[in-house]
């Protein structure tokens, strides 16, 4: 899935090392797709819901168009195996674990997630970029270094996130100030010279394009007369754009601030920076918004600088900020893009303080009015985001500016009154500055199986994505499947590696006995999840009983029948979930046919769980999935 675009005769150059398509439909493990901007191949990819039907019923034409409505699935993400493409087409190794929402107003993308240094170190000499988001795909870079990536050169998406808005088209006069058109159209209003809105989480697919109101973390562009547009948002709040020629306060025509979004932002949701409002214009010189920052997402086991430091700049930068805007004239200015977002999933760093590391997600700045006359300046854009996993605290010789857009200069007088600000804190009280030790990109198992083989137990396990993984710890419960034991431990050997453990349990009693058996997958931080339960049944010599479960999957109520079922003896159901906590339990389970009692899974959440029934046989157990 690596184009071929990075190589040392690239040292000082740009370079784009992702692939990119539109998933247009999602079918069990088929994507469909369009506008490829190169060829996938069988490997890892990142899927990412880029905007989502988010905006609701927010749409009145008041202050409240364009606030959120449900957050839906955007900012979402997650890594995939790829078995095969073609142009047209992608099939996934296994289905997608999120749900994805393709509609007019959402945009998913799928991204390739290459592997650099061919699974060891890696050492970067030319800069990477991505193509600018075009509404359907790029402004990310994503990729994982198994070893130690050294960085002479720099990774940069600033501005290649969410498009700020167009100047309006030049008005013929000057109009009276409109604070009351939030979109074109708007209760049968003109707004043919209305500054263009900037893009955000919800796509408005060619409606609500002008006017102050905002787009979610989109800033609104500006009204009549010469107003700014609003600066873009992200983890903070742009800043609203300035009012306009002979307008005041309370008849401002700004585009409106665009979101903030940290009430959602996290190590495992994460958006683009929103684009800045354009400014409203009558004399042919006001300025479009700012685009916002785009995603970098990197993996590696540790981040390295040298002497070398190839960037000219005396440290190495990885950075994600949003666009600033250019001085208008005697029009109105756009408002700033806001910061992007930046995941590093590293769990070290070794920087030679000769050449630090820079991290930045900063909002840029409203443009001024160079101009003695008032107009509306840009409000300035929000605050990005960094997210870093694997480390708490800001490493040695690591420094990270996200700090807000200023406000544009309504006029170019010394004292001049200026559009906000982008916002400094977010409502949230989230910092821009997040540690998790979950994993961002998490490890797929394609495949788990286990066999009974005389007195042994065959696990047989693949794992599609292993992305800094330490070992396999197999763990057995004999016959209940809530107390499990260490078996063994298997090291890891990375993606797509196939594994094959045998457990004897010649010593145990086998008659009829069931041994349940899962994975504890941890990686090299020490963070560990579970996989699902597998069980190896060994025969009873003479004894047919065999308890069932059905549905199974199950949604409402699963049907449990053994032997042991009787319609004269009171029968005792458990629910333990995988770690043995007790969910629910039946003191008379009630019976619902012949050897047969009926065991509602209403108000439980999603997942595996054991029942345990103690009927005439004594215990006995069946494991289910609540879907």
């Amino acid at each position: 899935m690596l184009i071929l675009l990075l190589t040392p005769a690239l040292s000082f150059s740009q370079s784009v090392i992702n692939v990119y398509a539109r998933v247009t439909a999602v079918s069990g493990t088929s994507l469909t797709i369009t506008g490829a901007t190169g060829s996938f191949t069988a490997g890892e990819a990142i899927i990412m819901q880029m905007q989502d039907n988010t905006i609701g019923t927010n749409t009145g034409n008041n202050t409240s168009f364009g606030n959120l409505g449900s957050i839906q699935s955007a900012g979402i993400s997650e890594v995939v195996n790829i078995s095969s493409a073609t142009a047209s087409s992608i099939t996934l190794s296994t289905a997608l674990t999120n749900t994805y929402h393709i509609n007019n107003n959402s945009r998913v993308q799928i991204i390739s997630y290459p592997t650099l240094g061919s699974g060891g170190n890696y050492t970067l000499n030319g800069g990477i970029t991505a193509p600018s988001w075009n509404g359907s795909t790029g402004g990310v870079v994503a990729f994982k270094v198994t070893g130690i990536l050294t960085l002479n050169s720099n990774i940069k998406v600033d501005g290649l996130g969410f498009r700020g808005g167009a100047v309006g088209s030049n008005a013929s006069t000057d109009y009276t100030c409109d604070p009351g058109t939030f979109y074109d159209g708007a209760a049968g209003v003109s707004t043919t010279y209305y500054g263009y809105k900037g893009e955000g989480i919800y796509n408005t697919n060619g409606v609500y394009t002008v006017a102050r109101g905002r787009v979610l973390n989109g800033g609104g562009g500006g009204n009549l007369n010469n107003a700014g547009g609003g600066g873009g948002g992200n983890l903070t709040a742009g800043g609203m754009g300035g009012q306009g020629w002979s307008c005041s306060a309370s008849t401002t025509g700004g585009g409106m601030d665009g979101l903030d979004l940290s009430n959602y932002v996290s190590g495992n949701r994460f958006f683009f920076g929103g684009g800045g409002g354009g400014g409203q214009q009558n004399n042919n010189v006001g300025t479009a918004g700012g685009n916002g920052g785009g995603i970098i997402l990197i993996k590696a086991n540790s981040i390295k600088t040298t002497g070398g430091c190839n960037s000219g700049a005396g440290y190495i930068s990885i950075s994600s900020k949003g666009n600033s805007v250019a001085d208008a004239g005697n029009d109105g200015a756009g408002g700033g893009g806001a910061g992007g977002a930046i995941v590093l999933q590293v769990n070290s760093y070794t920087l030679n303080n000769g050449c630090p590391l820079n991290i930045n997600t900063s909002g840029g700045d409203g443009g001024d009015v160079n101009n003695s006359g008032a107009h509306g300046g840009g409000g300035g854009g929000g605050k990005g985001v960094v997210v870093l996993s694997g480390v708490v605290g800001i490493p040695a010789d690591v420094s990270i500016a996200d700090i807000a857009g200023t406000g544009g200069a309504n006029d170019n007088t010394p004292g001049a009154v200026t559009a906000n600000p982008g916002s400094s804190s977010a409502v949230s009280g989230t910092s821009g500055i997040i540690f998790t030790p979950s994993s961002v990109l998490p490890v797929l198992l394609s495949g788990f199986e286990v066999s009974p083989v005389k007195n042994t137990a065959l696990l047989q396990w693949q794992a599609s994505v292993e992305n800094g993984f330490s070992y396999y710890q197999v763990e057995r419960s004999v016959n209940n499947g809530i107390g499990y034991a260490i078996a063994g431990k298997v090291a890891a050997k990375g993606n797509n590696a196939v594994y094959s453990f045998t457990d004897d349990v010649s010593t145990l009693n086998l008659n009829g006995a069931k041994i349940y058996y899962r994975l504890k997958m941890v990686d090299i931080n020490g963070n560990f999840e579970y996989s699902a339960v597998k069980v190896a049944l060994f025969s009873r010599q003479g004894n047919t009983t065999t308890i069932k479960s059905f549905p199974n999957p199950v949604t409402a109520t699963v049907y449990v029948t053994s032997g042991s079922i009787t319609n004269i003896t009171a029968v005792q159901a458990t629910i333990h979930d995988m770690q043995g906590r007790i969910v629910k339990t039946f003191s008379n389970a009630p019976i619902v046919a012949n050897n047969t009692i009926g065991i509602s899974f209403e108000g439980i959440t999603k997942g595996q769980y054991i029942i345990t029934i103690k009927g005439t046989n004594g215990e006995e157990h069946t494991v289910v999935t609540k879907q």
